[in-house]
């Protein structure tokens, strides 16, 4: 399979090289997706070796993932696996999803839960809760619903009618690859983190996202 590595951009101008450089060696290419970045988030990915496709402003996470994937499967490609640009995620685990795509998923999440010594503990309720959820209107057993560490093979992902463009797209993507009938499976990951990474998730604002992907398509199944 000729698998790329797609990574969501905002303001990493400190981080970004440090990523591309982590992930080259396990991928055919890696694409950045600048969303609307106010530094030099976009030469700094360039210089690292990326292909950096850009937003003129900042849309979201979910439109930047949109972005690559389109990308991609017009450049030929057949799956991507998804890191975050902060440095959260460990690319040497990045063979792990190439593995399981290998065996016929058609999404596979990294699953955080087995080991959460070093997660915050506000995170490791949000993500223990958001998971229940889910798994209980899916029908599925949902290891870990927030852990944007993802394989996607493209002609699934692209396939569905994404509306999401903010981290609400991550549990979008989640109720539909479900009930699409797709394969989803799971790989142990871990997660870093830094004192002082600041996260880009709005508390109020993409809860109340992530609420009204519960009720459109848990209880409502729009």
């Amino acid at each position: 399979m000729k698998i790329a590595a797609v990574i969501p951009a905002f303001n990493e101008e400190h981080n970004i090289a440090a990523v591309v450089e982590g992930v080259r060696p396990f991928v055919t290419a890696t694409v950045v997706i600048d969303d609307g970045s106010a530094d030099n988030t976009a030469g700094a990915a360039r210089a690292a070796g990326a292909i950096v496709l850009c937003h003129e402003s900042n849309v979201g996470k979910g439109a930047a993932l949109k972005t690559g994937f389109r990308y991609l499967i017009d450049s030929g490609y057949d799956g991507a696996v998804t890191i975050d640009a902060d440095g959260q995620h460990d690319p040497a685990e990045i063979p792990l999803f190439i593995a399981a795509a290998e065996q016929g998923y058609d999404m596979v999440i990294g699953n955080r839960m087995s080991n959460v010594s070093t997660m915050p503990f506000i995170r490791r309720f949000a993500n223990h809760a958001s998971s229940f959820l889910i798994s209980l209107f899916l029908g599925q057993n949902v290891r870990d619903s927030q852990n944007g560490f993802r394989y996607y093979k493209l002609t699934s992902v692209l396939s569905l009618p994404l509306k999401a463009n903010k981290y609400d797209l991550e549990t979008e993507v989640i109720f539909k690859e479900g009930r699409a009938g797709y394969r989803i499976g799971w790989v142990p990951t871990r997660t870093i983190y830094r004192a002082e990474a600041r996260s880009k998730i709005n508390s109020l604002t993409d809860t109340l996202r992530f609420v009204g992907v519960l009720v459109r398509y848990g209880l409502f199944r729009w």
